[in-house]
């Protein structure tokens, strides 16, 4: 059982990946004192019934008072209002991160706002998650082997870093250091912008006029893995997009120039040159996948 490098741990937040960051402490960091907040007391009620900790609270202050370490774990949009409300009980030694899928908004606004009065603000993205939502759906080995990439522009000192670090890989993560812009481009193409081309394979199907009989009766396994990440809830993929709209709109207007490209392909009757398209994606995709497979 690995030791933990904090002591006190608040989670702010209950959804999936909150939920299932609890878990994962509570199986591999036994001595950690968890603390579970949330807005909602049928979360919390949930939340006990089902072992995730005794201690919950829907009072802000009271959940993170004497925490070392604060995750927050609500959509990003909250992140403010839970910095600004938390304040007067924040242990000034504490280490606060977050859990949100973009860095550098995050850093220009909650994590400015929190250096610039003298806390330790250290940014989190762990690479795990399904298309299902809710504490409900939460499982402690969600996070095992995941990638947590890790955001320190606001120079956090190195013994909060590594502990943050540490923590992580204490329930079975790896971690990434990365400047935030970069992190933002780089989940704008293996993350951000597939879910919105999943969505577009979606609209597509039903886009036509095939009948809808048809494409229920024909749509297997190849639709359903291509589209199942944009079941993901839509408010939150809609602030995703928001705040990452710059990497985002990048990536997508090289997928465009590269859809006109095959378009021209196919219009030339250039049958080698669209194999050799269809090689370049497969070799793309095992590169990537290289160091999982």
């Amino acid at each position: 059982m690995p030791r933990s490098p904090f002591h006190t741990v608040a989670i702010l937040g209950c959804g999936l990946l909150g939920g299932s960051i609890a878990l994962a402490v509570q199986n591999s960091l036994r001595a950690v004192q968890l603390r579970l907040w949330a807005r909602r007391r049928a979360t919390l009620d949930y939340a006990r019934e089902h072992g995730f900790t005794a201690a919950t609270f829907t009072d802000l202050q009271e959940a993170v008072r004497g925490a070392d370490l604060v995750i927050l774990a609500t959509p990003i949009g909250a992140f403010q209002d839970l910095a600004e409300r938390m304040l007067p009980a924040l242990d000034p030694a504490a280490v606060v991160t977050d859990i949100g899928s973009v860095k550098a908004y995050v850093h220009r606004t909650t994590g400015t706002w929190l250096t610039e009065r003298g806390y330790c603000f250290i940014g989190s993205h762990p690479m795990a998650g399904t298309e299902h939502t809710g504490i409900e759906n939460a499982f402690g080995d969600l996070l095992v082997g995941a990638t947590v990439a890790v955001t320190n522009p606001h120079g956090a000192d190195e013994d909060r870093l590594d502990r943050l670090e540490s923590f992580w890989q204490g329930i079975g993560c790896s971690t990434y250091l990365m400047d935030p812009v970069n992190h933002d481009q780089t989940v704008a193409r293996i993350s951000h912008v597939p879910h919105i081309l999943a969505g577009l394979c979606a609209r597509t199907a039903v886009a036509g006029e095939v009948p809808m009989a048809n494409l229920q009766r024909l749509a297997a396994s190849g639709f359903r893995d291509t589209t199942r990440v944009c079941s993901g809830p839509a408010d939150m993929w809609a602030d995703i997009l928001w705040e990452n709209d710059s990497a985002i709109r990048h990536t997508l207007q090289d997928c465009v120039a590269d859809l006109h490209h095959l378009i021209y392909l196919l219009e030339k009757q250039d049958k080698s040159a669209v194999q050799k398209w269809l090689e370049d994606a497969t070799t793309a995709r095992s590169d990537v996948r290289k160091h999982r497979d």
